[in-house]
């Protein structure tokens, strides 16, 4: 009998990925050597990020929409800073759904760069609820909500209007559900939940709303130098992604 783990941490990836995984660490391509010592900047490994980060963006219904697809390094919680970091405006603000634990980090981080609004927030009740009916400040630099939260088993079914840039935490629904992707301008996810081992994110980001925070950042946590760099400005997290490719390349022939 096939043994299940539970716990929240690592997804369960199909048995194909696995088997293709464990081949390519042994012999990638036929080339002789391990997908773990060839070098990132191979055209194999190349090969590897431009499909992955194709597949993603067609996977969710964002091809020719201005999007750009990234895998980073850091998990979720690196992408707390990385969003204000990016979006918030010098002496701007922004709005925060507070939904669990992890929209409660995003929203420490976030008030290091100006003021945080919290617009609703479920805290009081252990959140075992989804606040509804918030106003957004139309003023504010962009929207951050949470569509998942495993601590507290809490979903977002629909999300709240606004003409300001809306950023969702996917990290333990991302290609779970069919939804307008359109909606969001940035969609982050650690990759353990739902597309393959813990050690890369997916980041998804409409280009246009970036470069408009008149702030200095350090490149590495920059996205415009990411998406520059067609997310290779520094060395990938090779195994991560590729077992997200091959997770993403199963997903697409159930179907999408």
């Amino acid at each position: 009998m096939k043994k299940h783990n539970y716990s929240a941490g690592p997804c369960i990836l199909p048995q194909e990925v696995f088997e293709k995984s464990a081949q390519a660490i042994l012999n990638f391509n036929n080339s002789d050597l391990s997908l773990l010592e060839i070098s990132h900047r191979s055209k194999d490994f190349v090969a590897v990020m431009d499909d992955a980060r194709a597949l993603v963006l067609e996977l969710l219904g964002l091809e020719n929409k201005g999007y750009q697809a990234l895998f980073l390094a850091g998990g979720a919680s690196l992408e707390f800073l990385m969003v204000p970091y990016n979006l918030m405006k010098v002496d701007g603000k922004a709005a925060y759904l507070d939904t669990g634990t992890w929209a409660n980090n995003a929203i420490k981080e976030a008030k290091h760069f100006g003021e945080t609004l919290v617009v609703g927030s479920s805290k009081e009740a252990n959140y075992n609820y989804i606040p509804k009916n918030i106003e957004i400040p139309t003023d504010a630099s962009y929207f951050h909500c949470t569509s998942n939260n495993t601590i507290f088993g809490t979903q977002m079914k629909s999300f709240p209007k606004t003409n300001i840039p809306v950023v969702c935490d996917m990290s333990s629904d991302i290609f779970s559900r069919t939804l307008d992707f359109s909606q969001f301008d940035i969609i982050y996810a650690g990759a353990q939940k739902n597309m393959g081992p813990a050690g890369t994110t997916l980041v998804v980001i409409k280009e246009e709303i970036l470069g408009k925070t008149g702030r200095y950042i350090p490149s590495m946590l920059d996205y415009e130098k990411h998406i520059k760099a067609e997310s290779m400005y520094n060395t990938p997290p090779v195994f991560p992604v590729y077992a997200s490719l091959l997770t993403l390349q199963w997903l697409k022939n159930l179907g999408g």
